[in-house]
C-alpha cells in the first residue's frame, strides 16, 4: 500500500505453495508497473518488475530478478509452484488470487504470473 499511496502502481503477488505442497510454505512478494518507457525488468514480462516486502539492504535492483531470495530454480524449475498476483480489472476475469491463509476465499481475482516466474528465476 505504501507504493500506491504515493503514486507507483504496485499489486500483491505470491505462491499460496512452494512445489505446490502446502507444507512447504507459502511466500508473497510486489509486483511494482515500470511501465513501456522503463524498458522490460525481467525475461518474458509485461512492465512489471518485482521486489521484496522485506527491506532490501542488500543491493537488490528491480531489473535483476536473481537478487531476490526466492527466485531460483530450486523454487521453480517446473517444480509445480504457482504464482498469482492480483487483479485489478474486473471485467472477463474467472481467475481468482489463491490466499493461503484462507483457500476457500475466491472473492480476490488473479492472475496467473507462472510462465513469468518460471521463464525469469530459473535462469538465476
Amino acid at each position: 500500500d505504501a507504493l500506491r499511496t504515493v503514486g507507483v502502481p504496485a499489486r500483491l503477488v505470491g505462491t499460496p505453495a512452494w512445489h505446490d505442497v502446502v507444507k512447504d510454505g507459502n511466500h508473497n512478494w510486489v509486483e511494482v508497473w515500470l511501465g513501456p518507457g522503463a524498458g522490460k525488468a525481467n525475461a518474458g514480462d509485461d512492465y512489471w518488475s518485482f521486489i521484496e516486502g522485506a527491506p532490501a539492504g542488500g543491493g537488490e535492483k528491480l531489473d535483476n530478478p536473481c537478487d531476490k531470495w526466492f527466485c531460483n530454480p530450486s523454487h521453480f524449475n517446473h517444480s509445480g509452484t504457482k504464482v498469482f498476483s492480483t487483479k485489478f480489472d474486473r471485467s472477463g476475469s474467472t481467475q481468482y488470487y489463491p490466499m493461503a491463509w484462507e483457500l476457500a476465499n475466491h472473492d480476490v481475482l488473479g492472475e496467473d504470473r507462472s510462465s513469468l516466474y518460471e521463464a525469469a528465476c530459473n535462469v538465476c
